[in-house]
């Protein structure tokens, strides 16, 4: 479901059942949200008391400059948790969480946030491996802006996103986002994107659909991208 890398470091989603053994376990409370597509959920400027479990449904985050760019942070599914900034003495978020499709959730309250921390190891453990994730993602995208031109990190993004892909055709990975998608998670420009893109199924490594890209070559993907460099 994401492309940030922190699965790396973070274990098996948890399941419904799993997550609220945990917060019966040291009695901390909770309330269910169902939230529609496009529904937001937390936004820059307005605090929000709440750690989320996603139950159901695909949630997005992102950030918006004063231009109104869009920059997506990552997306998130079923089994995994957000909304640390609860950690934050004024609980104010730095980034806007909209449900991608109909959504369940789990609303945990900050008091009760902290309550599952200091009484259940497990959930203490997985809030550190996620985090330490989360640094290593913002670390590697920083390296990359500085390292990697739109050139590189377009097939790099491609690559990583087809090792995780969820649907597959004939054995080809289906992804299913356009430019405009691909633009936002690396935040450049859409134009950049497409010159990249248009080169890419040019050279026979991926194929364009409607709102949908087919990763051919993952194995050339990767070979273009460090001959970029070069």
């Amino acid at each position: 479901m994401t492309w940030s890398g922190k699965n790396e470091v973070v274990q098996e989603p948890i399941g419904r059942a799993e997550m609220e053994a945990m917060l019966q376990s040291v009695d901390a409370s909770y309330t269910v949200r169902r939230v529609p597509k496009g529904g937001m959920v937390f936004w820059p400027g307005e605090p929000d008391g709440n750690h989320y479990y996603i139950a159901e449904g695909v949630v997005e985050c992102f950030k918006l400059d004063r231009a109104g760019r869009k920059k997506v942070i990552d997306r998130y599914g079923a089994g995994m948790y957000l909304g640390y900034h609860i950690l934050r003495d004024d609980c104010m978020p730095m980034s806007t969480m909209q449900c991608e499709e109909d959504c369940v959730l789990l609303a945990i309250p900050k008091d009760s946030f902290f309550r599952l921390l200091h009484g259940c190891p497990e959930f203490t453990d997985r809030t550190i491996r996620y985090l330490f994730g989360l640094l290593s993602m913002q670390t590697n995208e920083v390296l990359n802006q500085s390292f990697f031109a739109t050139a590189q990190r377009v097939p790099m993004l491609l690559a990583e996103l087809a090792s995780e892909a969820l649907v597959e055709e004939d054995g080809v990975a289906v992804l299913p986002y356009g430019n405009t998608e691909i633009a936002d998670m690396l935040g450049v420009s859409r134009n950049s994107v497409t010159s990249v893109m248009s080169r890419l199924a040019s050279q026979g490594v991926i194929a364009k659909q409607r709102n949908a890209i087919r990763v051919i070559d993952v194995d050339r993907l990767v070979d273009i991208a460090q001959r970029e460099q070069e």
